[in-house]
């Protein structure tokens, strides 16, 4: 404006100086003095028409004069007094007379990496329906920030479309855009989406309601049955409520002073150090949301998170107990790795409700020997044990030594054996022998038979044997007169000359 009425100003000094010259000032000067106001007058008056748009900038118009715009409406799309609608692009834009327009630069909006832009407008073709909190989701975000588009088809309010990192050029009369952070879902868990915004699912036989609560498909309004994985996404952060679950092995320690105190069939009372481990999948996500909310979160401010402090921790303190008051003292420390067992499989099993699953649940440690009178049950067992432990030696050692003599008398038994076998061997060879000796008698007989036979007779044998004998006993003086005999001497005498004979060779 300021330019403009210098302009004026130069046109009416240009007009007025030369009349009040008069003849005072030549006729060419009068005509260059003119012309040359004139055109500067000109440059003046449409330079205040121009407005410049920087390359990163957007030009807003407000129209001064006009029609009124419709009651409700604050965006002028047809001419008429307020914020115009379009926007100029970079570049000069002229003949926008600074008494009928207000021109202003804005700077475009620029999304950085790793954000949304959230939108909301200010005016609108039509409210939003009945019962939605944000408008229908545009299928190219660039068409919703062209102004002039959006009025003619766009709902007035927050709108579900969500810019992407970059720059935009846009109204601000009509858009108001908030940076918010992008979702980024980290390694090890899982995004839940809850949607507040989007299409009703409509086929109501597929829908699975928890806690009152629809389980959808993806993009439709309710928790998605599909929880997104670890990456980034472009998400409304208003319109979708994002759970992020933990879908890494969890572990829960009660020990020390978070044990688990336990009470047995006998009335002893001590504390249990107990393990868990725990996992949430990301099939079973959406429905441990819809049943926990945020099972990661410590609503009450207590040290615990929602899963423990609502299911972990009360159903593991139920089965401990459940299990001390049907054992007593020592028989529950006797049948730990029993307990360990039912505890893990009635643990999964309750678990199995709420879509959990259990990798174990251990005993770490069972405190009776931290009473006084554990401590003295244990002594008292101890005392039980080593007597049992004798009276056990003494069993072994009356074996041993039962053992031994049974194998002394074994051995006994064998070497008698041994020597029975030796004499029945003996009473063989005996008799062998015995049958050897009647078996050489026998042939000697027979022998002498027939000797005597060879010799004529008994007699002769008889006479043989004693001259035999006699000879073993003879120094060989024997007159041999006496061997000899006469011409007429018998057959016998005969005999004893030759056998005299032979016995005096033999002996010789």
């Amino acid at each position: 404006m300021f330019i403009f009425v210098v302009g004026l100003l130069t046109l009416a000094i240009g007009l007025v100086i030369p009349i009040l010259l008069g003849d005072k000032m030549d006729g060419v000067i009068k005509v260059f003095f003119r012309v040359a106001a004139g055109v500067i007058a000109l440059v003046l008056v449409v330079a205040s028409t121009a407005i410049y748009v920087e390359d990163d900038q957007a030009g807003i118009v407000i129209v001064k004069f006009g029609k009124d715009l419709p009651v409700g409406q604050i965006i002028a799309t047809d001419g008429e007094k307020g914020p115009q609608a379009r926007v100029l692009p970079p570049g000069w834009h002229f003949l926008y007379w600074p008494w009928l327009y207000d021109l202003k630069t804005v700077d475009n909006m620029t999304i950085p990496q790793g954000n949304v832009g959230v939108v909301e407008s200010m005016d609108g073709a039509k409210p939003l329906p009945k019962g939605e909190i944000f408008a229908q989701e545009w299928e190219n975000p660039v068409d919703m920030l062209n102004a002039q588009m959006f009025m003619k088809e766009g709902h007035k309010g927050p709108q579900l479309t969500v810019l992407t990192p970059g720059q935009y050029r846009y109204n601000p009369r009509l858009f108001k855009i908030t940076v918010k952070k992008a979702l980024e879902v980290p390694i090890g868990t899982v995004a839940v989406i809850k949607a507040n915004a989007g299409k009703k699912y409509d086929d109501s036989q597929k829908i699975s309601l928890v806690n009152g609560v629809p389980i959808v498909p993806t993009g439709f309004r309710g928790i998605w049955n599909k929880a997104l994985s670890p990456n980034a996404y472009y998400l409304h952060p208003d319109a979708f409520v994002v759970t992020l679950v933990q879908t890494t092995n969890r572990v829960y320690n009660y020990v020390q002073k978070n044990s688990i105190t336990v009470k047995t069939s006998d009335s002893f009372e001590f504390p249990v150090d107990v393990r868990v481990s725990v996992k949430i999948s990301a099939e079973d996500a959406p429905y441990v949301v819809a049943m926990l909310a945020n099972p990661d979160a410590d609503l009450d401010r207590n040290g615990f998170v929602v899963l423990e402090d609502r299911v972990i921790l009360p159903t593991i303190r139920a089965i401990f107990r459940n299990n001390a008051e049907s054992r007593g003292a020592i028989q529950y420390v006797q049948e730990r790795s029993q307990i360990e067992e039912s505890a893990t499989a009635t643990f999964a099993e309750k678990l199995a409700s709420y879509r959990v699953t259990t990798d174990g649940v251990y005993v770490a440690d069972i405190g009776i020997r931290d009473t006084e009178e554990g401590k003295k049950l244990l002594s008292t067992q101890t005392d039980k044990e080593v007597a049992k432990q004798e009276v056990d030696t003494f069993k072994v050692q009356q074996t041993a030594e039962i053992e031994r003599a049974q194998v002394v008398k074994a051995k006994e038994d064998a070497e008698q054996e041994q020597l029975k076998a030796k004499a029945r061997a003996k009473v063989d060879i005996a008799e062998q022998e015995a049958q050897a000796e009647i078996k050489l008698a026998e042939g000697r007989a027979q022998a002498y038979m027939k000797k005597m036979e060879a010799l004529g007779g008994v007699d002769n044998f008889v006479k043989l044997e004693m001259l035999r004998l006699a000879m073993e006993q003879w120094d060989g003086k024997v007159p041999e007169i006496l061997l000899m005999g006469g011409g007429d001497a018998s057959s016998s005498e005969a005999v004893n000359s030759l056998i005299m004979k032979k016995l005096q060779a033999d002996k010789k």
